[in-house]
């Protein structure tokens, strides 16, 4: 499908990224860090304030597409499924199959936050990870599930056991930076961190620098296969290896 054309805002490339009603990071932090002529447009998806599986599927079945068919309308260049746990609660096989849909029916690139961060650590060429979260434990472990499930060796981890959606954000780059440092495992190639509302790429630099090794963090990673499914290659200094060198 040809691309639709703007002379104005976006006329490099346009993003969709679909988020959780409760998410206060991943907009504003992604519009203020794309390259110039390039765009970012969100949808939300409402979800109640419980972080538990049960919720991430219901607002998936209740609101995702909805949201993605919003965002249809401004023609993006690439949707991003801005949601760790609901892939993460559901298995690999469903975030196929939802990358699938989306890219099918609207015709474009589509990538998730599950599925951005394994692009990631593959395109780093890392093998073993830890795995830190704001998540409950009940998150925190599936997520090591999916990403063993993934081809990736896990070793070591760690979650602050938020149980209020929206108050995934609110932990300071102290907490995260301390969270990261507690759950990585020496062995480990490389550290993930989840969640698209935690405002994880404040500390990526940082952690880089005290472990030595590649962080990749959920926001991080979303906006990074975004952008380069959307064919925009530009390197983006100060959120780490991964956005600057990749």
């Amino acid at each position: 499908m040809p691309r639709r054309e703007l002379n104005g805002d976006g006329k490099r490339a346009r993003l969709g990224i679909v988020v959780p009603s409760v998410n206060t990071v991943m907009e504003p932090w992604a519009q203020k860090t794309v390259p110039a002529g390039v765009s970012v447009f969100a949808a939300r998806m409402f979800i109640p304030p419980a972080t538990t599986p049960e919720a991430f599927v219901e607002m998936d079945r209740t609101e995702g597409q909805l949201a993605i068919r919003q965002l249809s309308s401004v023609h993006p260049d690439v949707v991003a499924y801005g949601c760790t746990a609901s892939s993460i609660v559901q298995c690999l096989d469903y975030d196929a199959h939802l990358r699938a849909e989306i890219a099918g029916r609207y015709k474009v690139p589509s990538t998730t936050a599950a599925h951005a961060i394994v692009t990631a650590v593959q395109t780093l060429g890392a093998r073993t990870v830890s795995i830190v979260s704001p998540y409950t434990k009940e998150v925190d472990e599936a997520e090591h599930r999916y990403f063993a499930s993934a081809g990736l060796e896990v070793v070591g981890g760690a979650c602050l056991g938020i149980t209020d959606g929206f108050a995934l954000a609110e932990p300071e780059p102290d907490t995260l930076f301390d969270l990261g440092m507690r759950g990585f495992d020496k062995s480990a190639d490389a550290l993930i961190m989840t969640c698209l509302n935690t405002r994880s790429h404040t500390v990526i630099a940082r952690l880089e620098d005290a472990l030595g090794k590649p962080v990749v963090t959920s926001t991080q990673a979303t906006l990074w296969h975004a952008l380069r499914l959307a064919g925009i290659g530009d390197p983006i200094a100060g959120y780490g290896h991964l956005l600057a060198h990749h």
